[in-house]
């Protein structure tokens, strides 16, 4: 909620196993919504990780923030009805935004216990949102995301496994 702050190597993530079998984490326990919400203008991440939350992973709704280095890995535990149909994506953007620059930014998914398919990996205002550099990877599982940004870009699923789709 404060403006003018700059963040270096955050890696925000909601556990995905348990103490202390290590066994993974099952049925969107842990509950985490999100990784970070911003809510102050001109605030500035460079290299922010956010794993495994149980909605959109990333919010920002200041005005002229910067993001350089993104890692988001989608949950492995949710269900399409508890993520992919409400619409959660890693990286959103909100509507009343003006100004936004993110670049080099990356969007994984691994839905290890659910066949969920998420409509777009980044969501943002048209044309008021500076992307570059955006893509989506598989890594495993079921699923998939359907598109990079807004409906935009490669689908990412098992066709692709591995490789980067590309806005």
């Amino acid at each position: 909620n404060t403006s003018g702050v700059v963040g270096d190597n955050l890696w925000l993530w909601r556990a995905d196993h348990e103490v202390p079998t290590n066994a993974g984490v099952t049925e969107s326990r842990n509950p985490v919504s999100h990784g970070l919400e911003v809510n102050g203008d001109d605030v500035i991440m460079y290299g922010l990780f956010c794993e495994h939350t149980l909605r959109d992973l990333t919010v920002w709704n200041g005005e002229n923030g910067k993001t350089f280095f993104y890692q988001c890995e989608l949950p492995y535990d949710v269900t399409q009805g508890n993520f992919g149909s409400l619409g959660y994506a890693g990286y959103v953007v909100g509507a009343q935004v003006a100004r936004h620059d993110v670049r080099g930014a990356g969007v994984y998914s691994y839905f290890r216990d659910h066949d969920v398919h998420v409509r777009s990996a980044f969501k943002a205002p048209e044309g008021r949102v500076q992307h570059t550099n955006v893509f989506t990877v598989f890594l495993n599982g079921k699923g998939c995301i359907e598109s990079v940004l807004n409906g935009r870009g490669q689908a990412c699923s098992m066709a692709v496994q591995g490789q980067p789709c590309f806005l």
